[in-house]
């Protein structure tokens, strides 16, 4: 039995496009072949057999019978499936953030107990009375391009928009205020508050998300001006921040 987390099997079940019991653009026959010659195993075997039978329960009955080096396996070989597929377009690229395929991937190593790099969390060091900041991955990736060309407004609204983004992925809900609902803490947190202290922590995060949302807003709804380059990267730091705090689990 593999342990899997409720936001890990989320993040599978989105990735591999398993609502309506279908997984990617296999069919009955080609997902057979799929896990018989690429993984060695036989999907279709009654140990897998869950729920409706569907090829998304089957799915769903590996990650509840295999061991968690064979369902990291098979991850990892869905992620090579569907790059291949896209090469040959028969699955588009933008159905599949690079975000959600990485966060797939760190678990299937996870699970085959390989080592899962951490450098897509915000670091900080302290020396000689200076402070240098590592941008949290994500955000610092989808906004270089615009820092490098000094369209400083426009990094801002991007780094804003990619943290709602990734709260939308997370929680299905744009919106902090509606996002951060004590039914989605699980799903940000990992867990549900132990004490005053965590409650506190919780809710410092929904705040700052819900500036974010603001600041975005803002942004938006503001044609695009000369911001000075210490203020917007002051601006983006904060969207790492607000990133890295939902991404931590």
């Amino acid at each position: 039995m593999t342990n899997l987390t409720t936001l890990e099997k989320q993040i599978f079940e989105k990735l591999f496009q398993m609502n309506g019991g279908y997984v990617l653009n296999f069919s009955d026959r080609t997902m057979g072949e799929f896990f018989r010659d690429d993984i060695g195993i036989d999907i279709y075997n009654q140990k897998y057999n869950y729920a409706s039978g569907s090829k998304a329960n089957r799915m769903r009955g590996l990650w509840l019978k295999a061991d968690e080096k064979t369902v990291g396996k098979s991850v990892l070989k869905l992620i090579e499936y569907i790059e291949n597929q896209i090469l040959l377009d028969n699955l588009k690229r933008a159905d599949f953030p690079t975000e959600r395929m990485t966060a797939a991937k760190n678990i299937g190593e996870k699970l085959l107990g390989t080592k899962v790099k951490v450098e897509n969390k915000s670091q900080a060091t302290f020396k000689n009375g200076n402070i240098n900041i590592t941008l949290q991955k994500e955000v610092f990736d989808h906004v270089q391009k615009l820092l490098n060309s000094g369209h400083y407004f426009n990094a801002v609204e991007e780094a804003y928009k990619i943290v709602r983004q990734k709260l939308k992925d997370i929680t299905g809900k744009e919106k902090a205020h509606e996002a951060f609902a004590e039914l989605n803490q699980e799903k940000i947190f990992g867990r549900k508050p132990k004490n005053e202290a965590d409650k506190d922590f919780f809710e410092g995060v929904k705040f700052l998300h819900m500036s974010i949302h603001f600041l975005r807003n803002e942004k938006a709804h503001t044609p695009a001006q000369d911001l000075d380059k210490n203020l917007a990267i002051h601006y983006i730091s904060l969207a790492s921040l607000a990133y890295d705090l939902i991404t931590r689990k």
